[in-house]
């Protein structure tokens, strides 16, 4: 649903990944998706996560790290992805 608008930075291997994201709206600074995101009951962190050196290297500002664990569920992806799909609808210029 989000094609070309959303950019996952790390591995692309999955078994590689574990259970962080760390995404990225093209155009959209991280803390308006958190924001966004925040009011859809979705909760993320925005940032550069203590890697300022590695921002620079993807040339970001900041990306949105979301986390999964045991505890979550599809239900729990599901609400990620639609907060997102509101997150790039919201900021659609």
């Amino acid at each position: 649903r989000l094609g070309d608008d959303l950019i996952i930075h790390g591995p692309s291997e999955p078994a590689s990944r574990g259970g962080v994201l760390s995404l990225e709206l093209v155009d959209v600074h991280a803390h308006d998706v958190s924001q966004v995101l925040d009011e859809h009951a979705v909760a993320i962190r925005p940032g550069h996560h203590c890697a300022k050196p590695l921002m620079k290297s993807l040339g970001v500002a900041a990306t949105a790290r979301a986390s999964f664990y045991i505890y979550n569920d599809t239900d729990d992806v599901d609400a990620l992805a639609d907060a997102l799909v509101a997150a790039r609808d919201f900021f659609a210029i």
